[in-house]
């Protein structure tokens, strides 16, 4: 191959709007899945900048790159934006010095492809290269080869196997923290045990003959907790008339029996633990993705058919509560979590259950599922939290996870692309007009902003 060829201006420069190079750009959609090749921008703890490549279907590992006292994490999106905007591009492509002072990388799983694609820095095209071309490139620059990428197929979660989860925590537990593994998994992560308020409200959920004037005695013999079910009922997002003043005025009037049991459950449990400090570049919208997520299975419970409408206020909360197991493993893992944050940014292409199961033996839906029924929390809860990313369950209590899984769909940032994946089969279960779920959706998207965020307040109020 020669400079020609590949349109270099520079021996290791090359040129993206050179004819040669402008000739091998296709349409993205050409690229099967397994022929693109992805890249992520790092910098080191002594700032160095690398570009490291693997195929798409893998995740990358921060620690095989590791050398001597270097560290490696991604590159901030503000710096990455500032290297990638005097070069006019959109996106990194994985060829030598397209941008100045960045070392590239590649891992050895990018050479077994007959073909590979890679970015072009624009959105909607690809290069193409076929494996000899793309070799003889990264020879002609000297660009390191190593391994440092896992095929997501070896970090596979466990969606289909409940019954192990108690066994897979414990092995991840015993080897992270290397004690001796104990008989309860609550004794062993060293969560504080719960509130005799919340006992309470879980005693009376067990219970058919509970009256609201004994529920509300409950809620106020815990003040903070009285405090914030007052304020949610007063929330502008519920549009009650008037002011309420008392428990008993919040249920009757605004929230009713069952959504008042279950968001007094919700709050005390969420005032279990609290928010990492450490996140992926910063993430600090917790409690705002809970509220929506809670919000969206809300909307879309009440679409269905009134006899085949799940318990309203049990839906609400398992979406209130579906993202738990991300405090709980902040919590159990310190250490461990915040290399899982830098995984993370290195990987945003990866599913979180995939790096969990990879760094940390289980994933946050197992752990927080296995911690909620220890707790004694309905099985409903327990089972759509652990069954939420999976749409082939239809077990017991299959409402509750389908709803939390076509919430997830809706409100991912690829929206557009998660719902064509959606198999019909969801719809069919839930009973639900996928007309009728998009509507339900847009009609939250349009929810006063300044609503949403006064129910997001009063979560994080409870945590100051």
């Amino acid at each position: 191959m020669n400079e020609t060829a590949m349109g270099l201006k520079h021996p290791t420069v090359i040129d993206l709007q050179a004819p040669e190079t402008q000739a091998r750009r296709v349409a993205r959609h050409t690229a099967a899945p397994h022929q693109l090749l992805r890249s992520t921008l790092l910098q080191s703890t002594d700032g160095r900048l690398m570009q490291a490549v693997f195929p798409a279907p893998c995740l990358l590992d921060l620690q095989a790159l590791q050398r001597a006292d270097t560290e490696w994490r991604a590159m901030p999106p503000t710096l990455r934006g500032h290297l990638l905007k005097p070069q006019q591009l959109e996106s990194m492509p994985a060829l030598p010095g397209t941008v100045p002072d960045v070392t590239l990388r590649v891992d050895e799983q990018c050479l077994t492809l007959d073909t590979v694609f890679v970015e072009s820095g624009h959105a909607e095209y690809l290069l193409k290269f076929t494996r000899d071309e793309y070799q003889a490139l990264l020879h002609e620059h000297s660009v390191e080869i190593d391994h440092f990428a896992i095929p997501l197929t070896q970090t596979r979660p466990n969606l289909d196997a409940p019954q192990q989860d108690e066994q897979e925590i414990r092995q991840a537990v015993d080897t992270i923290t290397r004690r001796r593994v104990r008989a309860r998994l609550a004794e062993e992560i060293e969560i504080a045990p719960l509130p005799i308020s919340t006992q309470q409200l879980m005693a009376l959920r067990d219970r058919e003959d509970v009256s609201t004037h004994e529920l509300a005695n409950v809620i106020e013999s815990d003040p903070s907790l009285a405090s914030q079910v007052i304020s949610w009922a007063n929330s502008p997002y519920y549009g009650a008339p008037g002011t309420v003043r008392s428990i008993h005025d919040a249920v009757i009037r605004v929230l009713g029996f069952d959504l008042t049991m279950n968001l007094a459950l919700g709050l005390a449990l969420s005032r279990q633990l609290q928010l990492p400090k450490d996140g992926v570049h910063g993430y600090q919208h917790f409690w705002r993705d809970a509220v929506k997520r809670a919000l969206m299975v809300d909307a879309f419970a009440r679409i269905m058919p009134p006899l085949s409408r799940p318990i309203s206020g049990l839906a609400y909360i398992a979406g209130l509560l579906h993202n738990f197991g991300y405090l709980i493993l902040a919590e159990v893992f310190p250490p461990y979590f915040s290399l899982y944050c830098r995984y993370q940014e290195a990987n945003p292409h990866v599913p979180p259950m995939y790096l969990e199961r990879f760094l940390f033996g289980i994933t946050r839906e197992q752990i927080a599922s296995h911690l909620f029924q220890t707790w004694g929390l309905p099985e409903a809860m327990c089972t759509a939290v652990r069954h939420q990313h999976n749409p082939r369950y239809h077990g017991d209590h299959f409402k509750y996870a389908n709803l939390l899984y076509l919430a997830h769909q809706y409100q991912h940032p690829y929206r557009e692309q998660q719902l064509k994946r959606v198999p019909a089969a969801i719809y069919e279960r839930l009973e639900l007009d996928p007309e009728l779920a998009l509507t339900a959706w847009q009609r939250l998207e349009e929810v006063e902003t300044e609503q949403v965020s006064e129910l997001v307040r009063l979560l994080e109020h409870g945590h100051g």
